[in-house]
């Protein structure tokens, strides 16, 4: 069929079906412009731009469409009309869709889009860890362990065999999300015993978070032992559409699990956007009252590498440094002097840090940066590592204790109280290290 035929097919059927009752479940408030961005009219993904102009006529492309409203079935018909496949997300107001260049071409037409994304590829970026940012100083006293407080770990999964993290009494769920969601399969697998099958990435980051320390007598427990957690695997290769389908089974999912916090080891280059779809979710989750905490990124020491994912106000972001306390490491991105959004939120051990190791092992791609270091008879167990991956659990663990010392507090109040109990790091800019070094000793106190 004609691209203009196409076009005047889907307006047509979007008009006659407008009225039909919204297909969305768990309805949240929809962000408008924030803090001084406006919402565009309609964004349209640089990148998918690109792609389009060099992709063959038959090629399949994958995007994201962001609407200012929850898709209507209406919407989702119109959709239809365009050839496109279609795949619908529950909490977020997204559709994923595939279809060929001439297809795609024609779905800025569409009424009610805020923004249009290619679904591209994201990149994944404590024995005595925990003593260095004073969590362990809380562990004796009443109340500070996490306990009542789930975490949510979007990542490649949890190998929840491992005897620091055992299925059902740590991970109370550990779900799969499908690599192919246009495919005929199921999008989520709930309740498995390991989702992390090819990478160990999450499960190295769910140990720094949370785990127990049972394999080695308590030696590498994690920063909040009582916390629990909830796996969402995305497998090794992390896309913006899977990263949104774990957003979407969190909001869905956490009065259930008692889910307040969402931990992102991942992240992409570029500037930021915020109708980035990924932004628009991080947002949606914010004001839902989950704490959202993104790693900044591997690409420092050169200025403006941040993920853009990090740098939305709203959310926290994790820069890396070393066990001493007060040395930022070399590899964590940095963001621009003076700028007062491009710089992390604070700074947490993220150099050689120990974690449980998952029984497939860790894949050493050039998105994880891992340090060979001898841990001796412990490496059957564990594998210590580096990357502001590493920092990022440290923060989300250290909310945990937050909020259940005062579980009333907000997103923004947890990001406020962070900030302002950081040790400083003189020698170093708010554009390298933010605020400082995390401290959550500190941090707990201030919000008791």
């Amino acid at each position: 069929m004609p691209a203009v035929l196409l076009r005047l097919v889907a307006l047509a059927v979007l008009a006659l079906t407008a009225d039909l009752a919204t297909a969305q479940l768990n309805l949240l408030p929809l962000p408008g412009g924030v803090r001084g961005f406006p919402v565009s009219p309609i964004n349209i993904d640089p990148v998918l731009s690109s792609v389009l102009r060099s992709a063959g006529l038959d090629q399949p492309i994958e995007a994201v469409l962001t609407f200012d409203h929850y898709p209507t079935a209406g919407d989702l018909v119109a959709l239809r009309a365009t050839g496109v496949q279609v795949r619908p997300l529950r909490a977020l107001p997204m559709v994923g869709v595939q279809g060929t260049s001439p297809q795609i071409l024609i779905l800025p037409a569409l009424p009610g889009l805020r923004s249009i994304y290619f679904n591209r590829r994201l990149s994944y970026f404590v024995d005595e860890s925990v003593p260095l940012i004073g969590a362990n100083r809380l562990w004796s006293k009443p109340g500070v362990t996490g306990k009542g407080v789930a975490m949510a770990v979007i990542d490649s999964g949890i190998d929840a065999t491992h005897r620091d993290l055992p299925f059902g009494t740590k991970v109370v769920q550990n779900v799969k999300l499908a690599p192919d969601l246009f495919g005929s399969g199921p999008l989520v697998l709930e309740g498995l015993s390991t989702t992390d099958t090819s990478s160990g990435h999450g499960t190295h980051v769910a140990g720094i978070a949370g785990g127990s320390g049972a394999a080695l007598a308590g030696k590498y427990r994690g920063v909040a032992i009582d916390s629990k957690l909830v796996g969402i695997g995305a497998g090794e290769a992390l896309f913006i559409l899977t990263a949104l389908e774990g957003f979407d089974w969190v909001l869905q999912n956490r009065l259930k699990y008692g889910i307040r916090v969402i931990s992102n080891s991942w992240g992409a280059s570029g500037a930021f956007a915020p109708d980035d779809p990924v932004n628009v979710a991080s947002r949606i989750a914010h004001d839902a009252g989950l704490v959202v905490v993104f790693a900044a990124g591997n690409d420092g020491p050169d200025l403006n590498t941040l993920s853009p994912y990090c740098v939305a106000p709203w959310v926290i972001c994790a820069a890396a440094g070393h066990k001493d306390g007060r040395t930022l490491a070399e590899f964590s991105s940095r963001g621009i002097p003076g700028d007062p959004l491009y710089h992390p939120t604070l700074t947490a051990p993220g150099v050689d840090i120990a974690s449980a190791r998952a029984t497939t092992g860790i894949v050493m791609n050039s998105f994880f940066a891992v340090d060979l270091v001898n841990l001796g008879s412990d490496a059957v167990h564990y594998a210590a590592a580096s990357g502001t991956s590493m920092a990022t659990p440290h923060v989300s663990r250290t909310v945990a204790l937050m909020l259940e010392a005062n579980p009333a507090l907000t997103p923004d109040q947890v990001k406020s109280a962070l900030e302002v109990t950081a040790t400083p790091m003189p020698h170093y800019q708010e554009h390298e290290v933010g605020a400082g070094y995390l401290n959550a000793s500190e941090a707990v106190g201030a919000v008791r």
